[in-house]
């Protein structure tokens, strides 16, 4: 039931939840989208050009003590009001990480724009406009953090106005490493190990926000969010026979001695995690039929893999068999328990499984209850 004018927002209990206009009829689409955002954000008007169509999804999920939401669909403005704070019972941050087209944040006399790949951090206590252009459709993921946890991570609890975190020289890439993390994997981690990343960002974020000199606080606080940032780097990177453990050091502005701390937790060293991967990607590459006719030493080599020797002996020892064996057999048939297996025990020794597919969460709930006013 829609809550009279005026009446303040009660606290909500968070379950995971997807909304999706096409389930509603045409004319009652953005309606329904409206009461969604209000449901998973708090009391917020979007506002949308009513003589075009409109179609978006908005899923919820509780990471933390507070979620990240997800909404991708057709542009629109969303606004907050004096009077929506002036009735809720809770405020809180956003954390918002643009994923497609690009967004255009106002709030006190200041505006952000972000690209895909960008993240703000602002507070839901001061109105505030959102516009995303027409010509694209778009996605955000929106962190929604609980007020406290971003307060006590800045000195004497002062919060500075709207400000685009990313763009940090040293804190940026981590920042934007552990949104997409926590975004991809929010609801396949443990609730410990989300809990964990969450806070790290919202640490890196506040460093950042706060334009403190210093590169990093300590691994203990910061790790799980640096770590997540050193493994996308090493991801893109693993064609290059040169990445190394100075490599990646140097591009975050930290020492080697630090790389191989953040590693400590995940039971493996940063030059075992880059050939496991490697070999992980050489496998798959066997197997794939646009490269059935490119030589394995080619493969080897577009994978990182510059002394033939090594890579065969590490193939073996990994899988059991030579790469040539795996080819002519037509892939993994024979292997495959092995490699189950031999996955299973990465998961358990290495860091989480961020994987949508690690766990198998129950299915989400489809609200229609409604929230604005």
């Amino acid at each position: 039931m829609p809550r009279e004018t005026g009446q303040p927002t009660p606290a909500r209990t968070r379950r995971h939840e997807i909304w999706r206009t096409s389930d509603v009829a045409e004319a009652e689409r953005f309606s329904y989208f409206r009461e969604a955002v209000c449901e998973a954000f708090m009391d917020l008007s979007p506002e949308h050009d009513l003589s075009r169509p409109f179609d978006a999804v908005v899923e919820s999920i509780p990471l933390a003590g507070g979620a990240v939401n997800r909404v991708r669909g057709t542009p629109h403005q969303v606004q907050r009001t004096k009077a929506q704070i002036g009735r809720s019972f809770e405020q809180c941050f956003f954390l918002n990480i643009q994923l497609q087209s690009e967004c255009l944040i106002e709030q006190r006399g200041r505006e952000v724009r972000l690209a895909p790949g960008q993240v703000a951090l602002f507070g839901s206590d001061r109105p505030f406009r959102i516009f995303h252009p027409p010509e694209e459709d778009m996605s955000v993921a929106s962190f929604w953090l609980p007020r406290a946890l971003v307060e006590e991570s800045f000195p004497d609890r002062q919060v500075p106005d709207i400000g685009r975190v990313s763009d940090h020289p040293f804190l940026g890439p981590p920042i934007a490493a552990a949104a997409r993390a926590l975004n991809r994997g929010g609801r396949a981690m443990g609730a410990s190990d989300a809990g964990l990343l969450l806070e790290s960002l919202v640490r890196l974020a506040a460093r950042a926000a706060s334009g403190n000199p210093d590169r990093y606080p300590g691994p203990e606080t910061v790790g799980p969010a640096l770590l997540a940032a050193i493994l996308e780097y090493v991801e893109s990177r693993l064609h290059d026979p040169d990445l190394g453990v100075a490599e990646a050091a140097a591009q975050f502005g930290i020492g080697k001695r630090y790389v191989h701390k953040l590693f400590e937790p995940t039971g493996q060293t940063f030059s075992r995690h880059v050939t496991e991967r490697r070999l992980e990607r050489v496998a798959a590459d066997l197997t794939a039929p646009e490269l059935a006719r490119m030589p394995i030493a080619g493969i080897a080599w577009r994978n990182g893999f510059s002394d033939l020797s090594h890579f065969n002996r590490r193939f073996r020892e990994r899988y059991g068999a030579t790469p040539r064996d795996i080819r002519r057999s037509g892939g993994f048939r024979t292997d495959e328990a092995r490699l189950t297996a031999h996955g299973a025990d990465r998961g358990r020794k290495g860091a989480p499984n961020n994987s949508p597919s690690a766990s198998s969460p129950p299915k989400p709930v489809m609200s229609t209850r409604r929230a604005c006013t």
